[in-house]
């Protein structure tokens, strides 16, 4: 049985040339490992790699053929069968046709030993919380959620030895992240998780980090990593002073050097004006002097470039990301005691004998919309931000409301730049140009078309553009945005939000990621209705 996954000095080069890493080598055997690092390092690269779907330009993987890579990004038609999505649906027809008689070769070949597939596959949905699912139903009457479950299935039916897990907690609420859990603590084989998502991290003691300089290897629990993590940040930072200290230092002894000998250059050249000295005696110490100060102006340039090569391999060491910072986000004045009024909503598409929702939500409040799938979250939140007609009562606003949909708010044909920079002057251009670049949205992310940005770079513009408005929002409303984060990215966000001082109600299932940003209450659909209650970081 192939139980390990081994890398030996893998690289990999992409299309324009670029090396997207190079050198990687070690081996993942324990049960479950976590490979997490920032977003665009090639996690998912690597994936497909040690999957065999892409060849490294050098290096080898060993046991690549023992393993199934279930992918974060997937497209299925109207037509696709929840038997195609768990892609067992050639192996149904041909156990059809053996049932009705048919004794051809290539049919048994097809079902192999899979005879039981069917209810193989029913089992592990029902273990996933589907069910009732019919594997004939099509799979795009499905959640986001459910379609993901049925994925992670796939995985498990695959019979490979390893299986790697590309951020499937991705719209699981969270009694789904539990039943997934589960399934993952029975597997025998090994198991590579990618993921940002804590409720997962926070259970395991094996993790890889996947760097710019390489991989990390880490035995311990997610927070011991984050402690290692934050005291390797401080010692880079403390090396990285010291390293420009250091050169500063040898640079003004070498100027100093130069300076004196431009003097002395000086004098001679005065003295060479002087007709009692001989002219071969003065040629001769001009060209001494001249040597002299060739040289050393040679050792300060040789300085310079191996001191800024110091200072290069330095920073190099230093994880930018660990260090965000925030500049004041405008403040909120003269707000009202009330930021929304709720009254006798009834939501569209939702069983019509539930309670009417009345609630009052006071400026400054900070709620989680919490639940399973499919019980009206995400319609509650648009009815709240006015994008959606309740089915009955209304939404009264009492303050300037934001719906952060970073698809609608950010204009994919301009740069964040363009659109954040509207109205306002050169001078308070430049202060937003720092403080994007302080959310690690540099120029080069600013100044390109929206549509080119990533997911976490387009959610943190879109807040920006929100937090950094010249009269700033006084209730925002947010769904689920810590999904496709990375961690770094998320430490982000809830820095962001912790900033903010208005009115706060958001969609999440990361209930570390609710604890961390202050939520004080919960709304929640019970049989009867929404009810509201003090938070419970557990649901």
């Amino acid at each position: 049985m192939a139980n390990f996954l081994q890398l030996q000095s893998v690289s990999f080069k992409q299309n324009n040339g670029e090396t997207l890493f190079s050198d990687l080598s070690g081996t993942f055997t324990a049960k479950i490992t976590a490979l997490i690092g920032r977003n665009g390092v090639g996690k998912t690269v690597l994936a497909q790699l040690c999957a065999g779907i892409l060849l490294p330009t050098s290096g080898t993987i060993l046991n690549s053929d023992h393993v199934f890579y279930l992918s974060q990004h997937y497209v299925i038609s109207e037509e696709t069968t929840v038997a195609e999505l768990l892609g067992i649906d050639h192996v149904m027809a041909a156990l059809r046709r053996i049932e009705q008689g048919s004794v051809l070769e290539e049919d048994f070949a097809i079902v192999g030993d899979q005879w039981a597939i069917e209810t193989e596959a029913l089992s592990l949905l029902a273990k996933l919380g589907l069910p009732n699912l019919l594997l004939d139903s099509p799979a795009m009457i499905l959640s986001g959620g459910e379609q993901m479950r049925i994925r992670i299935a796939v995985a498990f039916l695959s019979q490979k030895e390893i299986l790697i897990l590309d951020e499937p907690s991705n719209h699981l609420d969270h009694s789904q992240k539990e039943k997934l859990w589960d399934l993952m603590q029975l597997w025998t084989g090994t198991i590579i998780l990618i993921s940002h998502d804590r409720f997962f991290l926070n259970q395991l003691t094996n993790i890889v980090e996947l760097t710019p300089s390489g991989l990390e290897w880490f035995t311990g629990s997610y927070e011991e990593y984050r402690i290692y993590k934050a005291e390797a940040a401080e010692r880079a930072v403390e090396i990285l002073n010291s390293v420009k200290s250091q050169e500063k230092q040898r640079q003004a002894v070498i100027q100093q050097q130069i300076e004196r000998q431009q003097k002395r250059t000086s004098a001679a050249n005065k003295a060479r004006g002087n007709q009692n000295q001989a002219k071969i005696l003065m040629d001769a110490q001009k060209n001494r002097s001249d040597l002299t100060s060739g040289k050393t102006q040679q050792k300060l340039d040789r300085i310079q470039k191996e001191g800024q090569s110091r200072i290069d391999s330095a920073r190099a060491n230093l994880d930018t990301a660990t260090s965000i910072h925030l500049h004041q986000i405008p403040a909120l004045t003269n707000q009202p005691d009330i930021a929304v009024k709720l009254e006798n909503i009834q939501l569209p598409f939702m069983p019509s004998d539930l309670e009417a929702l009345n609630q009052v939500i006071r400026s400054g409040e900070r709620i989680a919309i919490v639940g399973d799938n499919g019980i009206g979250k995400t319609l509650l939140l648009k009815v709240i931000a006015g994008s959606l007609s309740p089915e009955s009562g209304q939404a009264t606003h009492y303050v300037k409301t934001a719906y952060l949909d970073q698809h609608l708010i950010l204009n994919p044909q301009q740069s964040v730049l363009e659109q954040i920079s509207q109205g306002r002057t050169k001078d308070e251009i430049s202060q937003l140009r720092m403080q994007l670049a302080q959310l690690g949205l540099t120029a080069s992310h600013i100044e390109r078309e929206s549509q080119y940005l990533s997911g976490g770079e387009k959610l943190k513009a879109a807040l920006a553009m929100i937090l950094y408005d010249q009269t700033p929002s006084g209730l925002l409303l947010l769904d689920e945005p810590s999904n496709h984060l990375d961690l770094e990215s998320l430490s982000a966000l809830e820095a962001m939000l912790n900033h903010y001082q208005g009115t706060l109600i958001i969609i999440s299932h990361d209930a570390t990621f609710l604890s961390n940003i202050g939520i004080e209450s919960q709304l929640h659909r019970a049989e009867n209705g929404w009810i509201k209650y003090p938070f419970q970081p557990k649901f």
